[in-house]
């Protein structure tokens, strides 16, 4: 079958996740894609149960990079889109599960309907509140019925879906990178960089008026997420560890420094949506923003 997508999964340290993934994918999607692995780990700190899991993991993979250091999230999804080859590629964290089959036929339809739908997310039951806990709203099982899958659609509304989303297993049009650039590897090891790429990708440089792409987010399609999964493992007592809050504090600080205030502070800020904020970078003078459109730093190995 033609691959037409392909998944890019950066993995730090879930690697029960991993696999969890990779197993679920093979079970509920169509034999149409490859897998890209960027592993952010280090394999001396690896306890055996985790060396395990990645050898059970690796043979369900296309490609898998062993980086000297962890490249954070932005970094390791930029070398995967670069090297992918097919007309989507899914940006996955590793604490995502496929739950029924159809899924992928019901993402298709959304492209097929909107020609400007650069990337879709996925909705899951499992979701964080602004209070930092991890709510479950709906049983996770192994298995769901259809009927249970329908129900679960209904309880978080599917007809609704929302523009601008948190990238944990979205779906995009590779041409939209193209267009628009990648990742914005300024923002450090993880956190704010997809808001930054749903506010580029709704805006067109030469008239900010019109959009470019919509990146969506809704519950016509559910995975299951353990939301917050790598960040709330990240190390804290290796030499630059970084905690989730500290993450979160610098994906925040980083959208002030390059679009300034958010909507919810300033009427005219910047929102998700592409809408609002400056027309350009407020720190274009001072950034290597090499090509004008494509607001977005590479770091340097």
């Amino acid at each position: 079958m033609e691959k037409i997508n392909t998944y890019i999964i950066p993995v730090l340290n879930n690697y029960d996740g991993l696999v969890k993934l990779l197993i679920s994918l093979k079970k509920y999607t169509p034999d149409n894609y490859n897998v890209i692995v960027i592993h952010n780990g280090n394999y001396l700190k690896k306890n055996p149960g985790e060396l395990a899991q990645i050898e059970r993991a690796k043979p369900m993979v296309n490609l898998w990079i062993d980086p000297y250091r962890n490249l954070g999230f932005g970094k390791a999804m930029n070398t995967g889109i670069k090297l992918a080859d097919t007309e989507f590629v899914t940006l996955a964290n590793d604490d995502v599960e496929i739950i029924y089959e159809g899924w992928w036929d019901e993402i298709m339809t959304y492209f097929k309907e909107d020609a400007n739908l650069g990337g879709f997310n996925p909705h899951s039951p499992c979701n964080k509140a602004a209070d930092g806990e991890r709510y479950i709203q709906y049983p996770h099982q192994e298995e769901y019925t259809e009927e249970q899958i329908k129900e679960m659609k209904e309880i978080f509304h599917s007809e609704k879906e929302y523009t601008g989303c948190c990238t944990y297993f979205t779906i995009c049009r590779k041409q939209m990178f193209d267009e628009i650039g990648l990742f914005d590897e300024s923002f450090g090891m993880g956190s704010g960089e997809d808001y930054d790429l749903c506010v580029r990708a709704g805006r067109e440089p030469s008239d900010p008026s019109k959009r470019r792409w919509y990146i969506k987010g809704g519950s016509k399609t559910m995975v299951w997420h353990w939301w917050g999964n790598t960040k709330d493992n990240m190390p804290k007592s290796e030499a630059g560890g970084i905690s989730n809050y500290d993450l979160i504090a610098g994906g925040n600080q980083n959208m002030e420094r390059k679009w300034g205030k958010h909507i919810d502070k300033d009427s005219n800020g910047w929102s998700v949506s592409g809408q609002g904020g400056p027309n350009i970078p407020l720190d274009n003078n001072t950034s290597n923003y090499e090509t004008f459109g494509k607001w977005f730093q590479e770091v340097n190995l």
